[in-house]
């Protein structure tokens, strides 16, 4: 049983290990470890020379002792020199502290960044709870508090502890060993403490990470939180959570201090022990009282440093259980694989074949009784170039997940998707992208101009290339032109999220923004949802002016059939539930509204309820 224990201890460290390991291999760039090395050199001189400073003074007292005035004046000099280099030293560790820091702040930053945008989003959608802004930052922020410590602190006091201790065994190695022996135990002691972060911290994050998705949320939300009444109610809620998250963490660390009582008492203990012994020598003739001024200065040093690390210890526990949640989160394996030899698309038609296309999610998404939850079933279909293919059916028949599939969030689980004869995981898909356009159902505004947000979706080239009467043109076409609201013409900044803009500006911003790229493919997420009816007649005439204009395919997902009753082809989708395996989930395939009325009992009933009637 006790051996389970110690090794459980070590084994906590060495988790700790491995998650500053990963820090320092993610984060830390070429350019800063040459920093790293310059920086310990100079701290090497540095202390070095400042611990000379004692062994000079115990020889200037010596020299004052025998009368020696020429060694009394070397030693003052040499003792002003220690300062003087000192100085330069300390000078030139402290720069490359302050580059060592910015590089490694540029390389978080950059290394952040590429890890979260290259999870293919079918991953983000899974781990939601883990790929997080708040986890980002808090990550963000605490290698950042580390590395300060580290570089501030525990470099300093590491060769401090090193050089003192070596200096103390040169004049009197038992010294040296008491002082050791303090370390030891500090260091079995960090075992324990450590074990107790390691184990006792992680539930303790998931609280405060849980805490911060909801306030981040709420915050964003505040316009429904406050007509809802329930700003009060929030306020308290997350008081409460709070509390609770505190408490738990509170005491972890309380323990921890508790812990920390035992390296003051040893550390005091050394230097006395230090101090009795050197004595003892020195009445056993066994050595100059001289040489008591450096033992007890260095043995003191050594001790202090000890202190000091313990401080840049606990500092990195404290911050290790939000960067082991980082690295948990930016580790997660992309769900997606690379074609050896991708196929690249050139510019032109699209033609998209769904084939035996069946999905389902896992348990991360929702479980029923431990199954994954089944959304797609055996669709064959076709969209063929230039054509408007419109999918109607229930909420929950598998709409969204189809255009999460088309653009590749993830990879079907049976069955394939082929682009102009070849299938999707064999594309290269930033050229398949390049040819795809996007309008989601909720608009995703930046901050920002409008003109930005307009040519977001360009490659470089293109946003250099077009002109102000080329998007005024478009802004035309789909009644993006706002009137007076544009203060600034182009240049009119829309807020975050688009708050200045209303709900049908920010979707037709989307729309707009869809129709710059001149896709071969657009699939559209019911974008007139938010438009009155003048607008959305008048922006649905604009979209097929443009699909025809560019010779575009097209996926409408319908979630209103007004809205697509113009399309050339009807798919319409049965839910999943009550499916025989390999059941086919599409109920109608027509090519007109008068077939597909007299075919689908599904679209029928919808209509019914919509109120929408067909011609006879």
């Amino acid at each position: 049983m006790r051996e389970t224990s110690i090794l459980g201890y070590l084994r906590s460290m060495g988790e700790t290990r491995d998650v500053l390991k990963w820090c320092g291999d993610q984060f830390v760039g070429e350019t800063a470890r040459r920093f790293i090395k310059r920086l310990l050199f100079w701290s090497v001189l540095s202390r070095g020379v400042s611990l000379l400073y004692p062994w000079l003074m115990g020889m200037g007292i010596d020299s004052l002792y025998q009368k020696h005035l020429s060694i009394g004046f070397a030693t003052l000099a040499g003792i002003a020199l220690t300062y003087v280099l000192g100085s330069i030293f300390e000078w030139r560790a402290g720069r490359f502290i302050e580059l060592t820091l910015g590089e490694n702040l540029k390389s978080m930053d950059t290394a952040i960044n590429r890890l979260f945008f290259e999870k293919n989003l079918g991953l983000h959608l899974e781990e939601g709870g883990k790929l997080t802004q708040e986890n980002m930052e808090k990550g963000w922020n605490r290698f950042d508090a580390v590395q300060k410590s580290l570089l501030f602190s525990g470099i300093d006091s590491g060769i401090s502890l090193v050089l003192s201790m070596a200096m103390l065994a040169v004049l009197s190695p038992i010294c040296a060993l008491i002082v050791l022996g303090a370390l030891l135990g500090n260091l079995i002691i960090s075992l324990f403490l450590n074990r107790l972060v390691t184990v006792h911290m992680e539930p303790v994050e998931s609280l405060f990470r849980k805490l911060a998705r909801k306030r981040g949320e709420r915050w964003q939300g505040v316009e429904r939180v406050i007509t809802s009444g329930r700003d009060l109610e929030e306020i308290e809620d997350m008081d409460r959570e709070f509390s609770q998250a505190l408490d738990a963490d509170r005491k972890i660390w309380l323990a921890y201090i508790r812990g920390t009582m035992p390296r003051s008492l040893l550390a005091g203990f050394s230097v006395t022990l230090t101090g009795f012994y050197a004595g003892y020598c020195v009445w056993e003739g066994r050595m100059s009282p001289v040489d008591v001024v450096p033992i007890l200065t260095w043995a003191g040093m050594a001790s202090q440093q000890i202190r000091f690390l313990a401080r840049v210890e606990r500092e990195v526990n404290w911050c290790t259980p939000s960067l082991k949640s980082l690295r948990e989160a930016l580790s997660l394996p992309n769900q997606l694989t690379s074609s050896v030899d991708p196929v690249v698309l050139e510019d032109g038609p699209v033609e998209v074949v769904f084939e035996g296309l069946g999905h389902a999610y896992d348990h991360k998404r929702g479980e029923v009784d431990g199954a994954s939850v089944t959304v797609l079933s055996n669709l064959s279909f076709t969209v063929r170039p230039g054509e408007k293919v419109a999918l109607i059916g229930p909420s929950g028949a598998g709409k969204s997940t189809i255009t999460r599939l088309i653009q590749r969030y993830m990879d079907p689980l049976s069955g394939c998707i082929r682009i102009n004869g070849h299938d999707l995981s064999k594309l290269d898909l930033p050229s398949w992208r390049r040819l795809v356009g996007y309008i989601p159902q909720t608009p995703r505004v930046f901050d920002g101009t409008l003109r930005e947000n307009l040519v977001y979706g360009l490659p470089p080239s293109a946003r250099e290339k077009i002109t102000d009467a080329e998007i005024w043109e478009f802004m035309r076409l789909l009644r993006i032109d706002f009137g007076a609201r544009l203060t600034h013409g182009l240049d009119t900044r829309v807020g975050r999220n688009g708050m200045k803009l209303s709900g049908g500006e920010a979707q037709r911003v989307m729309i707009g923004a869809a129709a710059l790229k001149r896709p071969r493919f657009m699939i559209i997420d019911e974008a007139t949802s938010s438009l009155d009816a003048e607008n959305q007649s008048a922006v649905q005439a604009g979209i097929d002016q443009l699909l025809a204009r560019e010779e575009a395919s097209a996926i409408i997902i319908a979630h209103r059939l007004s809205t697509v009753l113009r399309c050339d082809t009807f798919v319409v989708l049965k839910p999943v539930e009550g499916l025989t395996p390999g059941e086919s989930q599409i109920e109608t395939i027509a090519h007109s509204v008068e077939e597909l009325f007299e075919k689908s009992e599904i679209f029928r009933r919808l209509a019914e309820l919509e109120g929408v009637r067909i011609a006879a």
